[in-house]
């Protein structure tokens, strides 16, 4: 079966779907990485619940194994969200643990150093997910380019260019969200009149 997909599929269809998915994580990666890890932990978690329901509540049919997939997604993709900031930890805690390797011996440094930042990428997620998915995007963007047999160099500047383009937009994006947002200020003051 793979085999006949090989032969119909051309083979810049992959490399054009990789292209569409680097760009979309350099400029939407924020938005889209938390729906999609909802949706897909929280169709994982429609099954499970649909079929524990099933098999735990015999009695209640249909209606129990429905009610059950509904709590399985929402749980599911409540835990999504939450593997995104894990994952955003283990990310940068690996690449600190990494990094300290390079000039220290032994691993007792590395490793605290790596859960410090392990701490701080959990702590800090929201603030730096647009900056890590516009770098994945970016890496993901400099392999698609040099496969189509860009050079290393220009590659690597068209990568970075649009990089950081992409966390510019981003994180103005979610400024503007943010200001958007209404505050609740001086709750329950009321403006003092003039005398």
């Amino acid at each position: 079966m793979l085999a006949l997909l090989q032969g119909q599929v051309p083979a810049w269809l992959p490399l054009l779907a990789l292209l569409a998915v680097s760009l979309v994580l350099i400029f939407a990666g924020r938005s889209v990485v938390k729906v999609i890890a909802f949706f897909v932990v929280g169709l994982i978690g429609a099954a499970i619940g649909g079929t524990l329901a099933a098999q735990f509540l015999p009695g209640a049919g249909d209606l129990g194994t429905l009610l059950g997939s509904i709590l399985g997604f929402a749980i599911g993709g409540l835990i999504g969200v939450v593997l995104v900031m894990v994952g955003i930890g283990v990310v940068l805690g690996y690449g600190a643990y990494a990094l300290t390797q390079q000039f220290i011996s032994g691993n007792i440094i590395p490793l605290v150093v790596g859960f410090v930042f392990f701490i701080v990428g959990i702590a800090l997620y929201n603030k730096i997910l647009g900056v890590v998915t516009a770098l994945a995007g970016g890496f993901l963007l400099f392999d698609v380019l040099t496969t189509y047999g860009a050079g290393s160099t220009l590659s690597i500047v068209v990568a970075a260019a649009l990089t950081l383009a992409g966390i510019w937009v981003q994180e103005d994006m979610h400024r503007k969200k943010k200001v958007s947002q209404p505050t609740i200020s001086n709750a329950g003051s009321q403006p003092s009149a003039p005398r």
